[in-house]
């Protein structure tokens, strides 16, 4: 099963290795449109962004290549179209009244972190982040260390995750990548895989895809700037658990 509606389906999928799609109940939210202009505009301005090159290939490693400089030394019309790929983080003035992505926050994501606690889920912090691909852009193969609930906001990005996340990312793998983080020698794509090792999403505006902890996975955006807001959950669970106290931001 890809979809994931109900509740009773979501609390089963928690903690299990697979991508999957969220809609109904789980996710009911309208997603308000975002100016790409806006967000770039005020991204740009962040000290605190990480700007790359984006660039596409089997390697996590080629995707982050510094184009800080670069980057703002465009004119914001030559930005707007530009290859890169921006996170922040910390999203700053963009999550403040006002900014960019406030609207998102204020009817998307404090919403669902209110729903979410109601049905008993649990988690020691969760904190939105923005990804920002220009044209053809992607953040090549890798995994990320939290649970990850991705919120398409403007654009098209197609999301690649794995069937058998397990297989491909192993035990050996996981502890080298625990002890020295900045090794990036790991984060690149199998030769062996298949393409029915793979399972696709494509994403458009207001679509969601929970994407679990060490679930290796790439993101691809297509030939239009595209970006994203992904909600991270440290220790997710719906399993009651004093050590998983609800942190917001």
């Amino acid at each position: 099963m890809d979809n994931i509606r109900r509740f009773e389906e979501f609390r089963d999928a928690v903690g299990k290795p697979y991508a999957l799609r969220v809609e109904g109940e789980v996710f009911p939210f309208t997603v308000p449109p975002v100016s790409l202009r806006q967000v770039v505009a005020e991204a740009r301005e962040e000290p605190q962004a990480r700007i790359a090159t984006g660039t596409r290939g089997n390697a996590l490693a080629e995707s982050l290549r510094d184009y800080r400089d670069e980057y703002l030394g465009l004119p914001l019309e030559e930005a707007l179209e530009a290859p890169v790929h921006l996170t922040l983080f910390d999203l700053g003035r963009l999550g403040q009244p006002g900014g960019a992505l406030w609207p998102v926050l204020k009817e998307v994501f404090y919403p669902l972190i209110g729903l979410w606690e109601g049905q008993g889920m649990r988690w020691r912090r969760a904190w939105p982040i923005l990804f920002l691909s220009g044209p053809g852009c992607s953040t090549n193969y890798h995994w990320d260390p939290d649970d990850v609930f991705f919120i398409m906001l403007s654009g098209h990005k197609r999301f690649s995750a794995l069937n058998d996340p397990e297989r491909w990312l192993t035990p050996d793998m996981l502890r080298r990548w625990k002890e020295h983080p900045e090794d990036l020698s790991d984060r690149v794509r199998p030769e062996g895989l298949q393409p029915e090792d793979i399972r696709t999403f494509d994403m458009e505006p207001g679509q969601a895809l929970w994407n679990p902890k060490h679930a290796p996975h790439w993101v691809n955006a297509d030939d239009s700037p595209a970006f994203s807001l992904s909600v991270a959950f440290t220790d997710a669970a719906f399993e009651p658990s004093p050590e998983r106290i609800v942190e917001v931001g």
